[in-house]
């Protein structure tokens, strides 16, 4: 009989005993779908942050500086030039480190153009006094998002300015608590769902979606709020619970940061039986109506300013073709233009459905086809999941989840139409797969309500799991290998 003693024993069972630990622990981390959320998350999140260059992230420049603005009080962009369109001052040291990155990334794939060589040039420079007087920088459509778009990052560039950081150390302190925030939003909705846990991980790697946590974006916020609401709506759909104030409370946050999404208000209607919805109409309304006055609200104050000067001077169409008064009066008298532009938009399906699954960077990075056939294949297996409700509430989860997707879509189209379409476009201007990202959950939680069979369940684990860490690698290394 061996001794427990004997070294010899000792090191023969040490590396089993090891490796058996390793794979138990490994297990239990496929087993949590929100502890691996936020493992992958953070892992291929925190690389990301640092190694996508600055203002690389659609938007990004025009987001920073109305986050820098909210910093220093411009709460309501007030400040315009002399054409009226709307910006903020930079400090000298802060603006001519904007202006470097701002100006080279139009140079992205041109020749051998590297960000490696980008940051050689940086390091060499030398960077202006703040002494010299402040330069006005145009927001160029940021100026129409509600403050709290950006709640994750408002903090940092408080703390940033308080720490007199300059741009690039700025921009990745916002960065990174944009991912920390949006991560455990996100986690929180994993947490909450009944059913889609595995699904609504897999939403959440997609490369966009990961891709929008670690660049200044409100679309991080966006998707992780309407996740939120998703997953509070379905679980209000099984009977007996309640928490209409935590509804209420997310409603809001989801509604307001962005005008497209006062549709998610039709996935209260999921909640109840119509004849319930009727007679408990006042706590639909103190759930739904906060998020729609709010935005209105903000629209009004900020006079629903999309920036659309720059589709004026992109277009040289009349100022009035992009009042939003005006084009209504248009479009109630030209409907079928409008419903022209939209088909021939869609007819760009497959660039649109490529978007919505991962174009990175300036919609100019994107992945191999297979990728993407992959993880579209991989996201539809993972939603194969039943929904252990009765026949009647499914249909009407699938009913109301479906008609949330759909007039969500119209939503955008329509936004896009009457603020930056002219009336002899023949397209709708604006519109990108990347803005129906948010829908996702809706659209997987339509689909499972209407199965009636369903694989096991550790199938759609499995297959999320996989789809995750293909995203996450593909987003990765699509950033290495385009800009470095």
């Amino acid at each position: 009989m061996a001794s427990a003693d004997n070294p010899a024993t000792l090191s023969g069972l040490a590396p089993t005993a090891a490796a058996a630990g390793a794979r138990g622990r490994v297990a239990t981390l496929i087993r949590r779908p929100v502890v691996l959320f936020v493992v992958l998350s953070t892992l291929f999140g925190v690389p990301a942050v640092f190694l996508n260059p600055p203002l690389r992230g659609a938007d990004e420049p025009a987001h920073f500086l109305r986050i820098y603005g909210i910093s220093g009080g411009q709460v309501i962009p007030s400040l315009t030039d002399e054409k009226g369109r709307r910006g903020i001052f930079l400090p000298a040291g802060l603006n001519a480190d904007y202006q470097f990155f701002e100006a080279l990334r139009y140079r992205f794939r041109s020749g051998d153009f590297r960000y490696r060589q980008v940051f050689a040039e940086y390091a060499r420079r030398t960077h202006e006094s703040n002494a010299a007087a402040p330069t006005f920088v145009l927001y160029a459509g940021s100026e129409a998002y509600s403050p709290l778009a950006y709640l994750p990052y408002v903090p940092a560039a408080v703390i940033a300015r308080f720490l007199g950081l300059d741009f690039v150390p700025m921009l990745w302190l916002m960065r990174l608590a944009g991912l920390a925030a949006m991560t455990a939003v996100v986690a929180y909705a994993i947490a909450l769902v009944p059913y889609l846990k595995w699904t609504f991980l897999c939403i959440a790697m997609l490369p966009i979606a990961l891709y929008e946590r670690v660049v200044v974006s409100p679309d991080g916020a966006a998707l992780g709020f309407a996740m939120v609401v998703t997953a509070l709506c379905l679980r209000a759909a099984e009977p007996g619970e309640g928490g209409a104030a935590r509804r209420a409370l997310w409603m809001t946050l989801c509604v307001v940061v962005k005008p497209s999404q006062v549709p998610f208000i039709l996935m209260e209607t999921m909640t109840r039986p119509v004849g319930d919805l009727v007679r408990h109409w006042r706590t639909a309304v103190a759930i739904t109506a906060p998020g729609v006055m709010l935005t209105l609200l903000w629209l009004f104050a900020n006079s629903a300013d999309m920036g659309a000067w720059r589709m004026m001077e992109g277009t040289g169409a009349p100022p009035e073709q992009f009042n939003i008064g005006w084009k209504l009066g248009f479009l109630v008298h030209h409907p079928g233009h409008f419903l022209s532009a939209a088909a021939v938009t869609l007819a760009g399906a497959y660039d649109l459905w490529r978007e919505t699954i991962g174009a990175l960077g300036w919609r100019d990075i994107h992945l191999a086809l297979p990728t993407y056939l992959a993880l579209t294949a991989l996201l539809a297996a993972s939603a194969m999941v039943r929904l252990e409700l009765d026949a009647q509430t499914r249909r009407r989860v699938a009913t109301v989840a479906g008609l949330t997707v759909l007039s969500y879509g119209a939503t955008i189209f329509l936004i896009f139409y009457l603020a930056w379409t002219p009336i002899d476009a023949t397209f709708v201007h604006g519109v990108q797969g990347r803005y129906f990202t948010v829908v996702l959950p809706a659209a997987a939680v339509a689909i499972a309500a209407l199965l009636t069979r369903a694989p096991p369940r550790w199938i759609a684990a499995m297959l999320a799991t996989v789809g995750a860490i293909v995203s996450s690698v593909a987003m990765l290394d699509a950033i290495v290998r385009s800009q470095w």
